[in-house]
């Protein structure tokens, strides 16, 4: 891991050394269910977890207390990135073939019911949000909605988000919306801004795992490091390194970094387990994962000084 320690120490609120990560239990979630699950994700509270099915149809809510599962939707797309609200909401999309054309809405699930947010458009990015505002692109139009409200909004100059859509990374800052190209002409997929919403990890494919800053600088090579995920407090990164032999994996751990990339923690090691598609809880005390069989599994984890 290659990193840019001058730029770094720069932008870094906070050093970290000598912290350690500890693997303390895991668990499996879906132990009852007779489907396979997929892709969990965490409620905005850490109460309660989202997951889909095969080919990210429908979505569920189980309660991580009691279990006690709800469905959500049966929606094709609705399990593709779903967006958990603080007001204990959830934004999902619905894909539709017409014509043999892909069309995609967006709908906000809330104790109200379901409403529609965005109505059948051709192409709709990948959703992005800064506190609670909902921030997507149909085409070349750049729509924003609060998310509580559902009211459309004009602008939102306060607001920092970044979108990875058609293999590329657009940064919405100072109501600009910009293209970054760190790596310069590549494909850019997995960019997620940090909590702190000052720096940026992505992968650009063939090329391995990055982040930079908001203007597009390098700062850390992160290698193998695929579906990177900050941790709540910006500290780490967990991702998963997998190989395949072209047609399926063969294998998948899961893995959490420093943002320097100076330590690095291998957080499953299961040989006959495939682990993949890692999510932190909003308390960075656990990570929640899938294996290609449909399994959820969930890790608690302890950072010691």
């Amino acid at each position: 891991m290659k990193t840019n320690f001058i730029v770094l120490l720069l932008i870094m609120t906070t050093v970290l050394s000598a912290k350690e990560i500890v693997v303390e239990a895991t668990r499996k979630l879906n132990g009852n269910l007779e489907e396979p699950s997929f892709f969990p994700s965490y409620s905005a509270d850490g109460n309660s977890i989202y997951f889909t099915g095969n080919a990210y149809t429908g979505l569920w809510s189980m309660d991580r207390s009691s279990f006690e599962i709800s469905m959500i939707t049966d929606v094709p797309g609705a399990g593709f990135q779903p967006i958990s609200l603080t007001d204990g909401s959830i934004v999902f999309r619905q894909d539709e073939f017409i014509s043999g054309r892909k069309y995609t809405s967006l709908f906000r699930s809330s104790t109200k019911g379901i409403h529609r947010l965005i109505d059948q458009k051709r192409f709709l990015s990948t959703t992005g949000t800064a506190d609670d505002q909902i921030i997507t692109r149909t085409g070349n139009d750049l729509v924003m909605l609060d998310g509580p409200s559902e009211s459309r909004v004009d602008a939102l100059p306060a607001a920092t988000a970044l979108i990875n859509a058609d293999l590329g990374l657009k940064l919405l800052q100072n109501g600009i919306l910009k293209d970054l190209e760190p790596l310069g002409n590549a494909n850019y997929i997995w960019g997620q801004l940090s909590p702190q919403k000052n720096l940026i990890v992505f992968t650009g494919v063939g090329r391995g795992t990055f982040i930079c800053d908001l203007d597009g600088k390098l700062i850390t090579d992160l290698g193998l490091a695929h579906v990177p995920q900050w941790s709540p407090d910006g500290h780490f990164l967990v991702f998963m390194k997998d190989l395949d032999d072209g047609h399926q994996f063969t294998e998948s751990e899961i893995w959490i970094s420093s943002v320097d990339g100076s330590q690095a923690w291998m957080i499953t090691d299961t040989p006959n387990r495939i682990e993949m598609y890692p999510q932190w809880s909003p308390s960075g005390k656990q990570i929640i994962y899938h294996s290609p069989q449909g399994e959820i599994f969930e890790t608690t984890i302890s950072i010691i000084d």
